[in-house]
């Protein structure tokens, strides 16, 4: 890294970190120079090397130790799909459209999970319907649910899939809100989850695919109105706020499975 006369602005510092961070600058478990040095480095003020160090967590590029420091993460396949959820963002799209994009992904990587999970993946799942069950708050049961259907798409065993379905999940977790803060939904659908997971651990591909396949479609029947609704108006979203503020997908995971 060298020293910058001009400042730079917060989203030319975001790009030019990414690059130092991703081309070979550090390697995952490095530790990054403290706020002082990157703030005379890219000459800023030590707010806004805070307020970018924020957002590369948020993207999972850094894990932030408080009292340690930041430090660089392994990529996962989720890391880079963040990028596309702006997109989603602002087209705005309905619930309808999300559910189709879901179906074809969802049940598809069900099918798959069903085939070529492993014990640990079990477990992961298993583990994430227990945190769903442990708890009754809104933003908490969220954040499991969107946990569980990562992990499903994480044991397709294919990064490609887990990749677009990260890159969804935001768009996924204002639904989950939607249907978690509604009691009818909330019956109907959650019992998908055992069928699901018990299907996945059966190994049967085709039971594992039609129980995703009801669960999501459940919206189309039980939403009204809120069908065609744009998702951005659900749950009342803030792009900054997502999973929980500061908190990533990977770390929503992590928290959820223990």
């Amino acid at each position: 890294m060298t020293s910058h006369g001009i400042p730079l602005g917060r989203d030319q510092l975001l790009e030019r970190l990414m690059q130092s961070l991703v081309g070979g600058d550090f390697n995952p478990g490095d530790k990054l120079p403290s706020e002082r040095q990157l703030a005379e480095t890219y000459n800023v003020s030590r707010p806004v090397i805070r307020e970018v160090m924020q957002r590369l967590k948020e993207r999972g590029i850094l894990h932030i130790a408080p009292g340690s420091g930041a430090f660089l993460r392994e990529s996962t396949p989720l890391d880079w799909a963040r990028p596309l959820d702006a997109l989603g963002s602002h087209r705005a799209a309905t619930t309808r459209q999300l559910v189709e994009a879901r179906v074809m992904l969802e049940v598809r990587a069900a099918s798959l999970a069903a085939e070529r999970a492993t014990p640990e993946d079990l477990e992961n799942l298993q583990r994430a319907l227990a945190a769903f069950a442990g708890t009754t708050d809104l933003f908490e049961r969220a954040r499991c649910d969107i946990a569980f259907h990562s992990l499903i798409a994480r044991s397709s065993h294919n990064p490609v899939i887990e990749m677009m379905f990260g890159a969804i999940a935001p768009l996924v977790f204002e639904v989950m809100l939607r249907s978690l803060s509604d009691s009818k939904v909330t019956e109907r659908g959650e019992p998908f989850h055992a069928l699901i997971l018990g299907a996945i651990r059966a190994g049967d591909p085709g039971a594992a695919s039609a129980a995703m396949d009801e669960h999501i479609t459940l919206a189309s029947t039980l939403f009204g109105t809120d069908f065609d609704a744009q998702l951005n108006t659900l749950a009342g979203r803030s792009d900054h706020v997502l999973f929980g503020s500061g908190v990533g997908l990977e770390e929503v995971i992590a928290n959820v499975v223990g």
